[in-house]
């Protein structure tokens, strides 16, 4: 499995909470717009697909950067939080 961080900026409400709802389902939230999701090739092709089905790329943007397990362990956090332990969040349990 391979560390992911997903941003988002979206301007429409309805889709917002819809990509929120979805993106729970993959990983844990680590800042407001910013999640942190651990998936192997098949959980990030169905994450892709299920934004392919929300966003509008006119007015969206999601960001995935994908973070190797070198630079995973140089996580730093300042303030509150912790880095996720290696595997902790992901998931397929895809409710919506």
């Amino acid at each position: 499995m391979t560390l992911y961080a997903v941003s988002y900026d979206l301007p429409n409400d309805k889709r917002r909470t819809r990509l929120f709802k979805t993106l729970s389902n993959f990983g844990e939230r680590v800042q407001y717009s910013v999640f942190e999701c651990y998936l192997d090739d098949r959980q990030l092709a169905r994450l892709k697909a299920k934004l392919a089905e929300i966003l509008e790329e006119e007015e969206d943007q999601v960001r995935l950067y994908r973070i190797c397990e070198a630079c995973r362990k140089r996580v730093e956090v300042i303030g509150l939080g912790e880095p996720l332990p290696w595997g902790e969040a992901g998931g397929e349990a895809l409710i919506l």
